[in-house]
């Protein structure tokens, strides 16, 4: 079976990036502190993110864009040493 090729990805691209983690722990204004670190400024109304909260984990989820294929990881890698992280999406 052959493998589906990887889409063709044009910058800069918006997209949503979820970071969930203990409630008690994780803080969404030390992602955005590393999102705004790694990427610069965001559009207005980017800043803002929504949470989602079960049990003793939130999800918040921000919207960001990349300017090109170079940054999401660097930032992926930043967000995940923050304290609380479990997964990002």
């Amino acid at each position: 079976m052959e493998a589906c090729p990887r889409p063709e990805i044009t910058y800069p691209t918006r997209i949503p990036m979820k970071i969930i983690g203990r409630q008690e722990e994780l803080r969404p204004d030390m992602v955005m502190e590393l999102i705004l670190a790694h990427l610069g400024p965001q559009a207005e109304g980017d800043e803002q993110h929504s949470a989602n909260c079960k049990g003793s984990f939130i999800s918040y989820t921000f919207w960001v864009t990349l300017p090109d294929a170079t940054k999401e990881t660097p930032l992926r890698e930043a967000i995940q040493k923050l304290p609380g992280v479990v997964m990002q999406l």
